[in-house]
């Protein structure tokens, strides 16, 4: 498999379910501005819709959209901890990652599309505020060690990656402290250590 990626951006989310699952991948980085690979390949021949990740499963078979893509890798975990085979457990995951892709990751994103007034700018923190409130008063609800049951899993990874784009917009995590928990957890993972590293995210 070959993992089409920009360093930091949600394509980060399958690099760390790729690590968990202990195959042997290749990485490719994209270049979002240029839409070209590191090795000098028109990323929209790859995926026409020009954003990461894609994920190369054959030569020719190409997967986009994280929420088709962490389900997808997490399946393959030979410990079947990742994501439940079927089942309610399994719909819990993929309602989280629905709405991480749909509102929580939308939110981030208005922060990168462009300049942004001081007004659009409160305007677009209040909705991450927002939301951000519900996940971690929904969190400390939980009787669960991770957000769907006690096994981390695809949605931990991809909560984990948009919540990083805080430091990047300057916008403050402390109000969230069961996100935070969360997220120290999951950043203590070796997957997440290597991936991050391999990324040029940390040292």
């Amino acid at each position: 498999m070959k993992l089409y990626y920009s360093p930091g951006a949600s394509s980060l989310a399958a690099h760390i379910i790729l690590n968990e699952i202990n195959v042997d991948f290749d990485l490719e980085r994209v270049d979002l501005k240029t839409h070209t690979t590191e090795k000098g390949t028109n990323y929209y021949e790859i995926n026409p819709k020009g954003y990461v990740p894609a994920l190369e499963i054959n030569p020719g078979l190409i997967l986009t959209e994280a929420v088709a893509i962490l389900p997808f890798l997490a399946q393959h975990d030979p410990k079947q901890d990742l994501i439940p085979p079927s089942g309610l457990g399994r719909a819990k995951v993929l309602e989280w990652l629905g709405y991480l892709n749909s509102e929580l990751h939308d939110a981030y994103a208005v922060f990168f599309t462009g300049p942004l007034t001081e007004p659009e700018k409160e305007k677009a923190y209040k909705e991450i505020d927002r939301l951000l409130s519900y996940i971690d008063k929904t969190i400390g609800e939980s009787d669960t060690d991770y957000l769907v049951d006690d096994n981390f899993g695809p949605a931990d990874a991809y909560l984990f990656v948009i919540t990083n784009w805080s430091h990047y917009i300057k916008h403050d995590l402390t109000p969230y402290s069961h996100i935070n928990a969360l997220r120290d957890k999951v950043a203590a993972r070796q997957s997440v250590q290597i991936a991050m590293r391999d990324e040029g995210l940390i040292a």
